[in-house]
């Protein structure tokens, strides 16, 4: 649940290395992930899964999505919304349980999303800052139960303005007996309420969600948190996401995104901008560095190889800083990957990807099982 900043957990694009007992049956049907543009109907999908990555070593569960159409048929074809539910328990004791939906309404014109998630997480923290030292690493485990709600309008073409809110209550446990948060003195080592709200502006005119060949997708987020809306947290904060597709032909695609994250005031340290995980600056610990500012470069070329079988070769660079004046151009950290995919349902273009991500400035590589590309 990215979309919920206090609960440390995988998102579910890259949440499952599905077995094959579901992925033999979708390969064969065609007929169930969220981009489908089949005719209007429901389809209910049960998801055994295993999946590997270096926060969680190797989890286990099941996701459960019931995709539906509600509404009349237009004509026009609207992603179908859905409801689904997960629960998973992995090798490093953490469990993952979430229940969300997700509706398009009104021709795709609204679009409302919300999910309520409970987490335990024993993870590690290394500190604040873009230089943080390998042995400054401590374990802790956050308990989190979170929820949120989004809602989306088009407002011109492409174009879609909105809100989300989301609440969050957070407790430490089995904090490390040497380590910084014991002591007290990093902001959000203390137990709380997080009630964070921001107002969104996207601009989304790619050919689809999961493998996009052409478009682009931007996002402007405006947040805030205060002791007014119920948070025992302050801070604000403002996020651009810009993302570029690109394809010289066929399913040849060059995926771009610049990402900037920017907090004021005093965030709790998990939900400062960071840096690391599956999704951004692979084969770096998820939330290896952090601070209040983040600026991130990532750039994939993605192309088929035989059958369903393709290839996928990225490079990324961040860096985080205290302040927006401090990035450099040499505190950038950097890494470069590569990745299989295989081809899950080519009407829709759900991939499984297995991505491996070398981080050179910790001198350390992190394998990854997923569906779904990275960004």
């Amino acid at each position: 649940m990215r979309n919920l900043p206090p609960v440390p957990c995988p998102s579910r694009r890259g949440l499952a290395f599905v077995w094959l007992c579901w992925a033999a049956p979708l390969v064969a049907q065609e007929a169930s992930p969220p981009d489908s543009a089949a005719p209007p109907g429901s389809t209910f999908v049960p998801l055994p899964v295993v999946f590997y990555q270096p926060e969680t070593g190797t989890g286990f569960g099941a996701i459960a999505t019931y995709y539906f159409r509600p509404g009349a048929s237009t004509g026009t074809v609207v992603p179908p919304s859905e409801i689904s539910g997960s629960a998973i328990y992995t090798t490093k004791n953490q469990i993952l349980t979430s229940l969300g939906t997700r509706l398009y309404l009104s021709g795709g014109a609204l679009r409302l999303a919300g999910s309520v998630a409970f987490t335990k997480f024993p993870t590690k923290f290394w500190g604040i800052g873009n230089d943080t030292p390998e042995d400054a690493e401590e374990d802790y485990t956050p308990l989190t139960a979170a929820a949120l709600g989004e809602v989306l309008r088009e407002v011109a073409s492409g174009w879609f303005a909105g809100a989300r809110l989301q609440v969050a209550r957070r407790e430490l446990r089995e904090l490390s007996d040497s380590g910084q948060l014991v002591t007290g003195t990093v902001p959000g080592s203390e137990d709380g309420r997080i009630v964070e709200g921001t107002l969104l502006l996207v601009h989304d005119v790619r050919n689809g969600t999961l493998y996009p060949t052409r478009g682009r997708y931007y996002q402007l987020g405006l947040l805030g948190a205060a002791t007014a809306l119920g948070s025992d947290f302050g801070y604000g904060g403002v996020r651009l996401d810009l993302r570029e597709y690109l394809s010289p032909g066929g399913r040849h695609v060059l995926a771009l995104r610049a990402l900037g994250d920017a907090r004021s005031g005093t965030p709790p340290f998990d939900m400062l901008p960071q840096l690391g995980g599956d999704v951004l600056l692979r084969g770096y610990y998820a939330g290896r560095f952090r601070d209040q500012v983040m600026v991130a470069l990532q750039t994939e070329y993605r192309f088929p190889v035989i059958w369903r079988i393709g290839l996928v070769a990225f490079a990324e660079a961040g860096q985080v800083a205290p302040r927006a004046g401090d990035p450099r151009f040499d505190a950038f950290k950097a890494s470069l990957g590569g990745g299989l995919r295989f081809l899950l349902a080519p009407k829709e273009g759900l991939n499984i990807r297995a991505d491996y991500g070398y981080g050179f400035d910790v001198k350390a590589g992190g394998f990854y099982l997923g569906i779904g590309e990275a960004f």
